[in-house]
């Protein structure tokens, strides 16, 4: 299994988003990269084979919407019901954290210490972004 190959230029939050702009990035992100909100209040890359000892598993995950370094201002999607996140889907499969640090996949990663279902594709280009801090889609 490999990750869904995002192009950033092709992330989008529907007008519907629920986005979080309050915080910097604490690592260099690219837009339609996985990110959460680490215990210094920064944006970092998520990772579901770190998930087991808490990078990635708090109430603040989402998709990063534009790129940045450490210590520039991030704009974060953490919900949508209508999301584009630059690659191609398969439509009604959940979106799933992959084991690449920031990465997304269709399947879950079999080395993942904690899998982490992120959403569900609505189409080939669009999804529901919505994870739950179990990690699991409602």
């Amino acid at each position: 299994m490999a990750a869904i190959s995002i192009t950033a230029a092709s992330v989008v939050a529907s007008s519907s988003a629920v986005i979080s702009k309050e915080y910097t990035f604490g690592a260099t992100v690219t837009a339609g990269q996985v990110v959460y909100l680490n215990t210094s209040s920064q944006w970092v890359l998520a990772d579901s084979d770190a998930a087991a000892t808490g990078n990635g598993i708090t109430d603040k995950q989402g998709i990063a919407l534009n790129g940045g370094a450490s210590g520039q201002p991030a704009a974060v999607v953490l919900e949508d019901s209508d999301f584009t996140p630059g690659g191609t889907l398969t439509n009604g499969s959940a979106v799933y954290l992959f084991t690449t640090a920031g990465a997304i996949a269709h399947d879950v990663p079999t080395t993942a210490a904690y899998p982490v279902v992120l959403g569900v594709a609505k189409s080939t280009s669009k999804m529901v972004l919505r994870r739950v801090a179990s990690g699991v889609v409602i």
